[in-house]
């Protein structure tokens, strides 16, 4: 990495190993620097970010009129029209919601005041971390796009913290484990919402990389199974949203 592109960007290490799966994170890139621009294009998909990445503001125009970013990253020192001029115009224009970040090298209070004044909702100061600037991203997206809330079905669960076990429906009590347990917990907090798998992870306290979205993904298939043994093959509305998480669809209920 070039000096200059190493006072840009930073990060502790080596990149990690792909955190997240696949999302529908949709991010364009304006930088015209193209090294830096092509470092953040090679690190981004790390976090489960699709990002295009082009020079100009032009360019980025070009990009819009066929490809709807929910986020987009502007350096204000761009060739021809700046960022500041462009995320100006991007917050006037009739179109669908979208976070913008600006990332430059422009340190000044006046210039942080003035990027926010102008319409963006980050603004970061180059050096930046990538995984910074990743979760800043992914947190924008999930303001802009939020996932739709579906509705419970009428089937009561009761979930039993004490003695560790889950109340179906027809009556049967199905012993938890320890993360089964933590897992119900978490998504009894957001009933008929999907809860993201960061946020389950970090419940159960495992790694938010690769391996880690395995481990929860086998305690939630082990978690299916066991109850539709114990109910009578009724499975369990605990349902995946690809590429953002689970949510739990029926009715549950803290043990009183």
């Amino acid at each position: 990495m070039t000096a200059p592109i190493a006072r840009a960007l930073h990060s502790k290490g080596p990149l990690p190993v792909p955190a997240v799966a696949a999302s529908d994170v949709r991010l364009v890139v304006c930088e015209d620097d193209a090294e830096l621009r092509g470092i953040l294009l090679a690190g981004l998909p790390h976090f489960g970010i699709d990002a295009k990445g082009v020079r100009t503001g032009e360019d980025l125009d070009e990009v819009l009129l066929q490809h709807q970013p929910t986020v987009v990253v502007l350096d204000i020192g761009l060739p021809g029209e700046d960022g500041l001029s462009i995320a100006r115009r991007l917050r006037a224009a009739s179109r669908a919601p979208m976070g913008i970040i600006l990332l430059t090298a422009r340190g000044a209070l006046e210039d942080r005041l003035e990027g926010l004044k102008d319409g963006a909702d980050v603004y970061f100061v180059k050096p930046v971390d990538l995984r910074e600037l990743a979760f800043a991203v992914r947190n924008l997206h999930r303001r802009v796009s939020p996932v739709p809330q579906e509705a419970p079905t009428g089937a009561i669960y009761t979930l039993d913290p004490l003695h560790s076990q889950l109340g179906l429906p027809t009556g049967e009590q199905v012993p938890l484990t320890a993360t089964e347990l933590r897992i119900l917990l978490t998504l009894a907090k957001a009933p008929g919402e999907v809860v993201e798998r960061l946020d389950l992870l970090r419940s159960l306290q495992l790694p938010m990389d690769l391996p880690g979205m395995q481990r929860l993904e086998t305690q939630i298939s082990r978690l299916r199974s066991k109850v539709r043994k114990e109910s009578g093959a009724q499975p369990l509305p605990l349902h995946a949203r690809h590429g953002v998480g689970y949510a739990f669809l029926g009715n549950l209920r803290m043990h009183s």
